[in-house]
This record gives structure tokens, sequence and C-alpha cells, in this order.
């Protein structure tokens, strides 16, 4: 199975195709039922009045006028010698069953759960009358906006961020839906979520062998694997175009090899996002913060300073310090003042 076909990218969809045989029928017509029955047998042939003697060489007019038989018409005959018009159709019809089986309503929809490799969870969503809708997908605290395609699909391959894993979906008709798998190898790897609302303006980034921003070892949403560190990756999750999107960005690697992995958080300034507070929730999975989400508050650089991006360290595992420093970017990552930087936790220091 290749690890790269599986992750690649953000939220891998898969499209399929539903063929539905009751709308098939209602467009072209179906041929073979009647009322609910259906004709086994084909109609003879019935005659009601036919030319029985044809034209002769008779002399005169009247002598040619042909002889009609009205077998079917005629009542004078004994009722055992007229052939019956009902004698040639008889047809055989069988109803449907009062007790059909059980079958699948066209719009149910259906949420499946399923381990992946590499502490994944395959996920595939099902809503064939939901076509281009959005749905949220949460599992424990990760949750993310998702569009439905056009056969009402949406299928992704998610971290798990437990041994029993429970996904939701939440459809835009207040539809719930719920799976369950179990997930034995997750917690061989350490995870840093990152997940925030609005603009797709945050990015995640790690750091392998003390590699440094643009170097062989960074991987990132655009990067997302390392060439000499394959089991470590990064997915992103969250479609940037539905309506109030949710998006994250989760980062895995071997527990083994987490001790050598450096985090750093990625907010770009733009003209949507200078001179504000931005908001984003980190959730790492190991070390002295594990599985407490914690509210990171960062205040953006005025306008006029230009188009740029403010770096942050995150904390990893216990190695990694708090977050302290911040770095500010107008074209590529340099040292420069730190903005205010302010985490809702009250432990770390800054």
């Amino acid at each position: 199975m290749d690890r790269q076909l599986i992750i690649r990218g953000a939220a891998v969809s898969v499209a399929a195709i539903a063929a539905s045989v009751f709308l098939a029928g209602q467009f072209l017509g179906d041929k073979q039922t009647l009322a609910g029955g259906m004709i086994t047998e084909t109609p003879d042939e019935v005659r009601g009045a036919s030319v029985v003697n044809s034209f002769g060489s008779a002399d005169k007019v009247d002598e040619i006028a042909p002889e009609l038989e009205f077998s079917a018409l005629d009542r004078s005959t004994a009722p055992a010698t007229v052939p019956s018009v009902q004698d040639g159709f008889q047809p055989e019809l069988t109803f449907a069953d009062a007790t059909p089986a059980t079958e699948t309503p066209l719009c149910d929809a259906s949420l499946t759960a399923a381990p992946a490799i590499d502490g994944l969870i395959e996920i595939r969503l099902s809503a064939p009358c939901s076509a281009n809708e959005r749905v949220v997908i949460s599992h424990a605290d990760l949750a993310f906006t998702a569009t439905l395609d056009n056969a009402g699909v949406f299928a992704a391959y998610i971290p798990a961020l437990a041994e029993t894993a429970a996904v939701d979906a939440f459809m835009s008709d207040d539809t719930l839906l719920q799976a369950q798998t179990q997930v034995p190898d997750f917690d061989l790897y350490a995870r840093m979520v990152v997940q925030w609302t609005g603009p797709d303006a945050v990015a995640l980034h790690a750091y392998h062998r003390g590699a440094d921003y643009g170097e062989p070892g960074h991987i990132h949403a655009l990067n997302p694997f390392d060439p000499e560190l394959e089991d470590a990756f990064l997915v992103a999750l969250g479609d940037s175009t539905a309506l109030e999107p949710l998006l994250a960005q989760v980062y895995s690697v071997p527990l083994a090899q987490a001790s050598t992995s450096r985090m750093q958080l990625e907010l770009a300034v733009t003209d949507a996002t200078c001179g504000k507070d931005m908001t984003a929730f980190i959730l790492p999975t190991h070390g002295p913060d594990a599985g407490t989400s914690q509210e990171v508050s960062v205040a953006m650089p005025d306008c006029a300073n230009g188009a740029g991006f403010v770096l942050m360290d995150l904390p990893f595992d216990t190695a990694t310090p708090p977050p302290a420093d911040v770095l500010l970017s107008l074209d590529a990552p340099q040292e420069t003042d730190a903005p205010e930087l302010v985490i809702s936790d009250p432990s770390p220091e800054s």
C-alpha cells in the first residue's frame, strides 16, 4: 500500500457514481410491468372480422361481392363452436408480494470508519440526496468542514486521536451520523493538531534533523513528506470555500523520532488579517500538555507593514520549551520585533 497515495494533499476525496434503477425506470419506461403485476405470456392474435374469400372471376358485379365471416360476432352458432375472444387472451398476472423485502431508501445517508496505515482512520460519508452540501466531521477534539461531491460522497483519511476512534458527521439538515472503529497503532505516533476558523491563513510547519525554513527536512501542507523520514507526514483537512469553514492541519511522526522534530505555526499577514487578532487552537498528543487544547491568540502587524508571515514556535514534547520566540517575515522568515502573543493557558510562560 503506497503511503503517499493515501495521505497526499489535503483531505483525500473519492468520487463515487450511484446508478438508480428506480429513476431509470421512470425515465425510460419499464415495458415488463403493469400495475404491479407482470405479463408472462404473449397474447394470441384476436380476429374480429376478416375477408375469407377473395374476389373471383364472376361475370356479374353482384356475384363478386365477398362473403364476410363474422364468426366472432355471430350469436346464432352453438356456443361450443363459437370461438371466444377470451379464449385466446389469458394473461397470467403476478402481483407484488404484500410483504416486500426491506430495501434501503434512496436518500438514506451512511458513515463508515475503518483503520488504515500509520494510525489513520479511513472514513466515507455517502448521502445521495445531499450532493455538494456542507458537512462537519469531528473526531475527539478535531473538527473540520467538508463538502460532498456531486454524488453526495466524501472520503478522507484522518489521524486517529484515540484507540477507540469515534467519528461524527453533522449534515446541513441536522442529521447526525456516527461511526466507530479500533485503531490499535494510534499511540505509536506523536501528533500536533492545529485548527482554526475563517480564512485559510494558518499553516503548520515541522522541521527534522535541524532543518530550517525551506531546507530539506522541512515539511508543510504543500510538502507533506520527508524522503528521509517517510513515516512522518502532515495532513491538511477542511474545505476553505465552505460556509463558515473549520480548517485543521495535523502533523504525525513516530514516537521514537518525536524528540528530533521542531514545530512552528505560521500566520499569513494579508489584507484580511493585518491589524487584527488571529486565533488558533493547538492540541499535542504527547508531552506535558498532551490532550489539552490551547487557544493561541496573535496580534497581527499593522497593514502598513505589507504582506508577510508571523512564525511562532510550538511546544511538541517534553524536550520542547513553551512558545517564546515569534518571528515576523515580510518576504522570508527573519528575526524582528515579536508581535504580542497571548496564550489562553496560563501555565506556559511567554
